[in-house]
């Protein structure tokens, strides 16, 4: 028997798309063990094709990490065994507690109001400090000086996959429209429309889906214009 599990009401941004089961309600949880939080960006910058982003709460500080990830010396006392042995031999442990690290940390970018260029983007982690609260990750672009930008988001990608994610959209909608596709997910690109007087749920099944890949743009600018997020393990 399969085991469903509602994630509860994620915001539609005209013009932004944005991954609607990573900023469903239960991963904008404050709870930072659960495995796909959203955190607020508070800055960025871009030096020789490394961007580095500054969030108002730093990643998990078990560590999202590279191959080659950064430990800092850990500046609490005492120190768990695990801080103090990665401090001293700098291997790296990934979120999910894998030791080492084999592959950065995939994170989710979007809600950029300045830096724009990293909407709907999925990057790898190379290093992540959370003394500094900032993690970097590579990014073809000019250089950028660090820039503040406080309407975007970031979220570690949990590693579960699943057999069917159902959308439906929120009963306050009224007569806006929510758009369901990929990040170029738009009015004129989407795989469904959901409205109340139309289609007001969608079902997608498959074998091992990625539901971080699935958008949601929307008609309207209301904050009201949710969709409401359940997966089927």
């Amino acid at each position: 028997m399969s085991t469903i599990r509602t994630l509860g009401a994620a915001l539609a941004v005209k013009g932004t798309p944005t991954p609607a089961y990573l900023a469903a309600a239960y991963y904008t949880s404050t709870n930072l063990a659960t495995p796909g939080v959203v955190l607020a960006v508070a800055s960025f910058s871009i030096l020789n094709n490394i961007a580095t982003v500054v969030l108002t709460p730093a990643l998990p500080t078990n560590g999202v990490n590279g191959p080659n990830g950064f430990i800092p010396t850990p500046v609490w006392t005492p120190a768990s065994a695990t801080q103090e042995f990665n401090s001293l031999t700098g291997a790296p442990v990934n979120i999910q507690g894998v030791f080492p690290a084999p592959n950065g940390q995939k994170i989710v970018l979007w809600g950029f109001g300045t830096g724009t260029y990293f909407n709907g983007k999925t990057v790898t982690v190379i290093d992540n400090n959370p003394l500094t609260k900032s993690f970097r990750f590579y990014f073809t672009h000019a250089n950028v000086t660090s820039t503040a930008d406080a309407t975007g988001l970031a979220a570690p990608i949990p590693k579960q996959s699943y057999r069917a994610i159902r959308f439906e959209c929120g009963q306050s909608l009224g007569s806006d429209i929510i758009y369901l596709g990929d990040l170029n997910v738009s009015s004129t690109q989407y795989m469904a429309a959901l409205s109340l007087s139309g289609q007001a749920a969608i079902m997608i099944a498959g074998d091992n889906l990625r539901a971080e890949e699935f958008f949601i743009d929307t008609s309207g600018t209301s904050a009201s214009d949710v969709v409401q997020v359940s997966v089927i393990y």
